[in-house]
């Protein structure tokens, strides 16, 4: 399949650090992160309407040079960044809600919003997203499904063709009240079942997910990260196929409640003539025999979960950010190369990083990451979208990236 790589003249917004903002194929076009800049990559705004605006405009402009519109986005991704408690998130989120609305209209599109770090000083939104174009689309809004707090044009999820769009599975009830508060076992059970719901409800199981990212809410540290993910990971393997899909995890900040402790999305393909992407001597978990995936591939389409710098006994490989992420580009290689790909076949970057310290010391960190991507990836290269995480599944790791291939005719 033959990949378009987009890049507006003059683009204000692109947050990737690179000249391709979105990568089409066929009628399915990945947009990477947009934020609100300008054409220097400086923040423009310094209130979260502003800065909505900008950033869904950014999107729209990348939609409409890959030939697309805003009613063509089937999945989005809200990444905020919001100091305070709860009545302050909630006023932020609020004012997201009145610009997206005026972009997005019933039904739309499905919605993960996640509270990250973001690698701009002053930058408090980063959109991306996933569009579908000219294909015949179901809605899949389950009955007795849990629902959001207020009215919203949004949707758990879309079935295109074979692919079944899942946006944010959270621990909820059909008036948005948080089940299971302060046990991750109990919001963990919520929501994967509620996954599962949704993959029913597009005519698979959880046999068709392909990705499944885990965004959950933990600040302890050292040996408790990794207790604390083997806890939720127990309950998560209830509803896992084996082999599972391909995926990540991911320590943030926070979610917009902030009783909420996980949330799950996925992306689903039908169909049975698939190809594990497991290669041998690779990193490997910290719960022995989890039949846990590195990849799959799916007719032209390969999901690569989310890698890390790590031996086989989940204990973290490099000291710095560069070994670690030289090391995860690695693994990301000899995934694809299971299925007969290589980094040419890479549409769409995830990164997520571990990044402290004032303002410079966070350039200096994703400037390291960005040199490194262009050693395995020089121009036009993919899309991406890149945020900073508080964590991820096991102590002393700093990045963890995850890649989409579209494979060549």
């Amino acid at each position: 399949m033959q990949k378009e790589f987009i890049a507006p003249l003059n683009h204000r917004g692109g947050a990737s650090g690179g000249g391709t903002q979105a990568v089409r194929a066929g009628n399915l076009i990945l947009i990477g992160g947009q934020m609100s800049l300008d054409e220097q990559g400086q923040v423009v705004g310094d209130d979260i309407a502003t800065q909505a605006r900008n950033a869904f405009e950014a999107l729209k402009r990348v939609l409409a040079e890959a030939g697309a519109t805003m009613q063509d986005v089937v999945k989005h991704n809200i990444y905020f960044q919001c100091d305070g408690g709860d009545a302050e998130v909630a006023k932020f989120l609020d004012e997201i809600d009145r610009v997206r609305l005026d972009y997005f209209s019933d039904p739309g599109p499905t919605t993960t919003e996640t509270r990250v770090g973001l690698d701009r000083e002053g930058a408090l939104i980063q959109i991306d997203a996933w569009a579908v174009v000219g294909e015949p689309r179901e809605r899949l809004m389950p009955d007795g499904h849990w629902s959001w707090s207020k009215p919203l044009p949004f949707t758990h999820g879309w079935k295109v063709g074979d692919m079944i769009f899942v946006g944010g599975q959270r621990s909820l009830d059909a008036h948005g009240n948080v089940l299971g508060v302060g046990d991750i076992e109990i919001q963990t059970d919520h929501a994967f079942r509620n996954l599962d719901t949704l993959l029913r409800a597009g005519g698979g199981d959880r046999n068709s997910l392909m990705r499944q990212n885990t965004f959950f809410r933990f600040f302890g540290q050292g040996r408790e990260v990794t207790d604390y993910w083997e806890k939720m990971t127990n309950v998560r393997r209830r509803y896992m196929s084996v082999p599972s899909a391909a995926g990540a995890g991911l320590r943030i900040t926070g979610f917009p409640n902030s009783a909420e402790l996980i949330q799950v999305e996925g992306i689903g393909v039908l169909g049975e003539d698939k190809q594990r992407l497991q290669p041998d001597n690779h990193w490997d978990w910290s719960i022995p025999n989890t039949q846990f995936t590195q990849g799959w591939r799916i007719g032209k389409l390969a999901f690569i979960g989310g890698q890390i710098s790590a031996d086989n006994k989940a204990k973290a490989v490099g000291n710095d950010m560069e070994t670690q992420t030289r090391n995860v580009f690695q693994f990301i290689r000899k995934v694809l190369a299971e299925g007969g790909l290589d980094e040419s076949d890479v549409a769409k970057l995830y990164i997520y990083y571990h990044g402290d310290g004032d303002w410079n010391q966070i350039a200096a960190t994703k400037a390291t990451i960005d040199r490194v991507q262009r050693e395995f990836y020089p121009a036009p290269g993919p899309a991406a979208t890149s945020i900073r995480v508080s964590g991820f599944a096991f102590e002393n790791l700093l990045i963890e990236i995850e890649a989409f291939a579209i494979c060549r005719d």
